[in-house]
C-alpha cells in the first residue's frame, strides 16, 4: 500500500495485523550515527537473562528518551492513530490512542550460529491505561552483510507453516502486532544489527468502561507476566510479576500489600518460617521479608548470583537454597552469607528442591535433573533427559521425584530412599509445549504449561481428570484458601479452579 509520506509493505494482507514493512525509513547516515563503534563494544551475553532454548544472541539495553522522541517523529506519520482490541478481557478491550515510543531500546546483535527462537514480544507497561501494542524493529546494516538471519512469522505458536518472512535492507523499518509469533531465524555467516522497541498506545475511557464493576477475586492480577504464586500461610497468598511488584493476598482474592523495591520481574517467592518470605528476582538479587502485625516489611536482600534468580527453597528455617542464570546452586542463611556453592550445571538452573536427608534435587536447562548432599556439596546423581527439565514436583511419601520438560512430559522417578539410585516409572505427554510448573496434593497431581493449559492427573493412572484454560503461559499453581487449585499466567491473571470431582474430595487439589 502507499502511505502519503511513503511506501508501506504489508506482510500480512487480510490477517487483520498490523505487520508493516517501510522500507530505507532511515537513512545510511542515521544508522551509521546509531550502530557506532561504542554501542558495538558495549553488547553482552543475552544468557544471563533468556535461556539458550529461547534465545543465545547478544544485546546492549540503552534508556534514551530524546532519541526515542526522535525515532518517534520520524515513524509516527505511518502509526495507526487508534487501535480498537475485542479480547475479551476487560482490562484490554476498547479502544487505544498512540501516544509515544518506549524510550527503553534494545540493541540486537546476531552472528554466525546465533538465533532468537519463536515467541512473542511481551508488553511494556507504563500503566494501565498507558501500555504498547505494536513492535518497533530497525534492521541497522543489510542482508548483504550475512547469511540467514530472515524475521519470520507463524500463524501460531505451534504451526510449522511460515506465515511471512523479511530479509532487510538497512534502514528498514517493520512494525508488527504483539500478538504476532515470530522469531529472527539462525545466522550462519557475518553479523546482523537490529534496534527494538514499543509503541505505546493510551486507552481511552468510555463510559462502559467507567463504571464500577462488581469485585472478583484476585480481579486486579498484575500489570504484565505473572510469574509465581506461593501459599504463605492459611490466610495470605503471595504473587509476584513482570511489573516488579510483589503482591500478598487475603482470602477473598483481595490485595492487601504491595511490596516493591525490585528492579525487574519477580520470577520466584519461598516461605521460610512462619514469618519470612523470600523473593528472587531478575535483577539478580533475593529480598527477606519478614511479617509483622502490619504485613510485610524489607528485612535485608543481597546478590549472591550474577544473573537471573530463578528459583528459591526452604532447607531450614534459616537455611535455604537458590539456582540461578548464573548455573549455579547457593546454599544461603538468612543474612546472605553463602555457607556453600553447588556446581556443575551447564545452563540455567530452572528449580531447586529439598529433598530429606540433607539432599537437594535440580533441574536445569542443560536437560540434567541433579540430586545432591548440601551439606557436603556432592553430586550423588546426574539423570539425564533428551530436553530441558523446567520444573519439579516430590512425593515423600511415595519417593517419587516428578519432573516436567520442555517437549510437554511429565516423568516420574521412584527411588529407595538414599536418592543416589532412581528408576523411571512412567512418562507421559501432559502438554503441547514447555511445561512450566506442577503441584502434588495425594494422588492427584497438577500441571500448568506453554500451551495455556492447566491440567489434573491421577498419578497412578496417567489419566486427565479435568483441564483448564488461560490465554496465555501458565507459569504458576498454588493451593488456595478455600482449597482451591490456583494458577498465575503470562495472560496478567490469577484464577481459582475447583479440583477433581466432588466424590474424590479426600485428597483434591
Amino acid at each position: 500500500m502507499m502511505h502519503p509520506t511513503g511506501e508501506i509493505v504489508d506482510l500480512l494482507p487480510q490477517s487483520g495485523y498490523v505487520c508493516w514493512v517501510i522500507p530505507r525509513l532511515f537513512s545510511q547516515t542515521q544508522c551509521a550515527l546509531l550502530l557506532t563503534d561504542a554501542i558495538k563494544r558495549s553488547f553482552q551475553q543475552a544468557s544471563s537473562h533468556y535461556p539458550t532454548s529461547y534465545r543465545n544472541n547478544d544485546r546492549l539495553v540503552v534508556d534514551v528518551e530524546h532519541l526515542s522522541w526522535r525515532l518517534f517523529e520520524q515513524v509516527k506519520p505511518f502509526l495507526p492513530d487508534t487501535i480498537r482490541i475485542q479480547s475479551g478481557n476487560p482490562m484490554e478491550e476498547g479502544t487505544w490512542r498512540l501516544r509515544e515510543l518506549n524510550s527503553r531500546l534494545r540493541y540486537c546483535r546476531y552472528s554466525a550460529g546465533q538465533y532468537f527462537h519463536r515467541h512473542l514480544d511481551g508488553v511494556h507497561y507504563r500503566s494501565a491505561r498507558i501500555q504498547s501494542k505494536l513492535t518497533f524493529m530497525l534492521y541497522l546494516n543489510s542482508a548483504d552483510e550475512f547469511g540467514g538471519g530472515r524475521t519470520l512469522f507463524y500463524r501460531s505458536k505451534d504451526s510449522q507453516e511460515v506465515w511471512a518472512s523479511y530479509l532487510p535492507q538497512q534502514g528498514d523499518l517493520i512494525l508488527f502486532d504483539h500478538n504476532l509469533w515470530h522469531e529472527g531465524e539462525v545466522l550462519t555467516t557475518g553479523q546482523k544489527y537490529v534496534l527494538r522497541s514499543d509503541i505505546l498506545y493510551e486507552r481511552q475511557t468510555t463510559e462502559e468502561a467507567s463504571k464500577p464493576q462488581p469485585p472478583t477475586p484476585y480481579q486486579e492480577g498484575h500489570l504484565g507476566y505473572i510469574w509465581t504464586l506461593l501459599s504463605f500461610n492459611q490466610r495470605l497468598l503471595v504473587s509476584g510479576g513482570r511489573d516488579k511488584i510483589i503482591k500478598v493476598w487475603d482470602e477473598q482474592g483481595v490485595c492487601q500489600q504491595r511490596l516493591l523495591g525490585h528492579q525487574n520481574s519477580i520470577l520466584c517467592l519461598a516461605r521460610i518460617n512462619e514469618r519470612t518470605l523470600l523473593s528472587g528476582s531478575r535483577d539478580r538479587t533475593i529480598k527477606v521479608w519478614q511479617l509483622e502485625k502490619e504485613g510485610f516489611g524489607l528485612q535485608a536482600e543481597f546478590q549472591i548470583h550474577q544473573a537471573a534468580v530463578l528459583s528459591l527453597c526452604r532447607l531450614s528455617d534459616q537455611l535455604f537454597a537458590s539456582g540461578g542464570g548464573d548455573k549455579l546452586i547457593r546454599i544461603v542463611d538468612l543474612e546472605g552469607e553463602v555457607m556453600r556453592s553447588l556446581e556443575g550445571h551447564q545452563d540455567w538452573v530452572w528449580q531447586v528442591l529439598a529433598l530429606p536427608n540433607g539432599h537437594l534435587a535440580s533441574c536445569s536447562e542443560d536437560k540434567t535433573i541433579k540430586i545432591w548432599n548440601y551439606q557436603t556439596g556432592e553430586c550423588l546423581v546426574t539423570l539425564p533427559e533428551d530436553c530441558p527439565i523446567h520444573c519439579l514436583a516430590f512425593d515423600a511419601q511415595q519417593e517419587t521425584l516428578i519432573s516436567g520438560n520442555y517437549l510437554g512430559e511429565i516423568t516420574l522417578r521412584s527411588s529407595q530412599g538414599n536418592h543416589a539410585h532412581w528408576t523411571i516409572e512412567r512418562t507421559f505427554t501432559a502438554h503441547q509445549g514447555i511445561i512450566r510448573t506442577l503441584l502434588l496434593r495425594g494422588q492427584y497431581l497438577a500441571s500448568g504449561g506453554e500451551d495455556n493449559q492447566v491440567r489434573v492427573w491421577d498419578r497412578s493412572t496417567g489419566q486427565c481428570l479435568d483441564a483448564f484454560s488461560h490465554t496465555n503461559f501458565v507459569q504458576s499453581l498454588a493451593i488456595g484458601n478455600q482449597d482451591q487449585l490456583l494458577s498465575a499466567s503470562y495472560d496478567e491473571q490469577i484464577k481459582a479452579w475447583d479440583g477433581p470431582p466432588a466424590q474424590d474430595r479426600t485428597a483434591t487439589l
